[in-house]
């Protein structure tokens, strides 16, 4: 380790430091492992067909994924019913889980997905200046798929125990 420190010239403690296992990059960047991220947008839908669409779209995919989504909405002033404005589904603003979530099996869809969003209060996701601003309706939404190298289900593999347990 020395040898490397000395070649790069940065200090041992720094090399130690960065090659720890628990060490974390800045937490502003993120790098997901897989293809370009795929996309799927729909607006101007009602709430109830929101969950059969994105069903639909994650049960078109044939290889393990990881999946965000995003909500755009309509606000409202609280002091004129006229001032309304409208966000755009954007995963800076609006993301439904704090980082993709990954889909190993089709019954991950059911189980992972669409029980946790339904379990949601969707309203507290969205980012709005709310002592201005009331939701008036969640109008839309975009689903970010990231595609990764194996098929939904398809794995000899065993998985550790530790992954197991922290799943």
């Amino acid at each position: 380790m020395k040898l490397v420190a000395k070649q790069y010239n940065v200090g041992i403690d720094t090399l130690k430091k960065h090659m720890s296992p628990d060490y974390k990059a800045d937490p502003k960047y993120r790098f997901y492992q897989g293809n370009p991220v795929e996309s799927h947008l729909y607006e101007g839908i009602q709430p109830a067909e929101s969950y059969d669409k994105l069903e639909n779209v994650l049960a078109s995919q044939t290889s393990a994924f990881k999946i965000n989504i995003a909500f755009g909405y309509n606000l409202v002033s609280r002091t004129d019913d006229s001032d309304t404005r409208y966000f755009h589904p954007n995963l800076s603003n609006t993301s439904v889980f704090s980082s993709p979530i990954a889909i190993n099996s089709k019954g991950d869809i059911r189980k992972i997905v669409i029980s946790e969003i339904r379990s949601m209060e969707l309203a507290d996701k969205l980012n709005y200046p709310k002592s201005e601003y009331l939701v008036k309706a969640i109008t839309g939404f975009k689903i970010y798929i990231y595609q990764r190298e194996h098929a939904l289900g398809d794995s000899e593999a065993v998985i550790p125990k530790i992954i197991r347990d922290n799943m």
